[in-house]
């Protein structure tokens, strides 16, 4: 009779079991830290393709959190007036909760809400060169947010022509493209916000586009100019005019009063803006000599 060894099942089952535990928390352990790291911009991504006009406020809250900035603005909207000749439009004026995310050092991510916590549009603002997204424009055409220029686009004449408006401090551009029914009937504005990056101020078009003298500098902008927001507005009769171009991105009023960072990372940037100051003003003591 052959001898058969005795196996202790149970110190075998609270091996695995202890084994189990620990490669569940140790992926548990590298999944935040992913997550809170080098994850962030895919993370940051992946959110923001799930969102939609008319999504509930409490769908985006699950996906990014507590937004950092609250308050509300009034914007225009058509409204069906009857008449006594007929049916006519009037313009009215709606209060809207305006909600500010910051995506880390990244991105800023804005949504505008009206009095059901309805999301009416919302938009993306990248402030990084690393935050490079691939957003859809219709059907038929893609951009990189901070890559793209808007010569990318096609010229928006359906949807009016651009507005901008260059200030003291603020600047802004904006352009609206709709598709009709391909589209979904949803309006994309994109454009250039002063709280993104990069942002080329349309100072050479005028202060703003009612005062533009020379249409054909438009396509020159147009050329130079990159993609660092993008604003997205449901099927609604939301009157988009009343609030653009500022609207494309951020208040920057508000972001901008966050606690500048210390530490060796804002020295750095702060060289390289000095440094790249300094550039610029040498190529320009160099043209006015010549």
């Amino acid at each position: 009779m052959h001898w058969i060894p005795t196996v202790d099942t149970k110190l075998n089952i609270w091996m695995i079991a202890a084994v189990f535990g620990a490669y569940v928390a140790l992926y548990n352990t590298l999944r935040g830290w992913w997550r809170g790291t080098l994850g962030k911009r895919a993370l940051f991504i992946r959110n923001y393709r799930k969102l939609a006009p008319h999504v509930r406020h409490e769908y985006v809250k699950e996906l990014f959190g507590e937004p950092a900035w609250q308050y509300k603005q009034s914007v225009e909207q058509f409204v069906g007036d009857p008449e006594p000749e007929g049916t006519g439009i009037s313009i009215a004026e709606q209060e809207m909760t305006v909600r500010t995310w910051p995506l880390g050092r990244m991105a800023y991510l804005t949504t505008w809400c009206t009095e059901d916590d309805e999301v009416a549009m919302y938009s993306l603002t990248t402030r990084s060169r690393i935050f490079r997204p691939a957003i859809r424009i219709g059907t038929e055409h893609v951009i990189r947010l901070g890559k793209s220029h808007l010569s990318s686009l096609p010229h928006p004449e359906v949807a009016g022509p651009p507005l901008w408006a260059v200030g003291a401090q603020r600047y802004s551009y904006s352009e609206s493209h709709y598709f009709g029914s391909p589209g979904g009937y949803r309006t994309w504005v994109v454009g250039v916000s002063d709280a993104g990056h990069p942002a080329a101020a349309p100072v050479g078009l005028g202060a703003n586009s009612e005062e533009c003298e020379d249409p054909s500098q438009i396509e020159g902008y147009r050329a130079l100019a990159r993609i660092n927001s993008v604003l997205i507005a449901g099927g609604s009769a939301l009157r988009l005019e009343s609030i653009l171009p500022s609207a494309v991105g951020p208040e920057i009023g508000r972001v901008i009063l966050v606690e500048p960072e210390y530490g060796l990372r804002a020295r750095l940037d702060r060289l390289r803006w000095k440094v790249r100051f300094a550039a610029a003003r040498l190529r320009e003591l160099r043209s006015n000599a010549e």
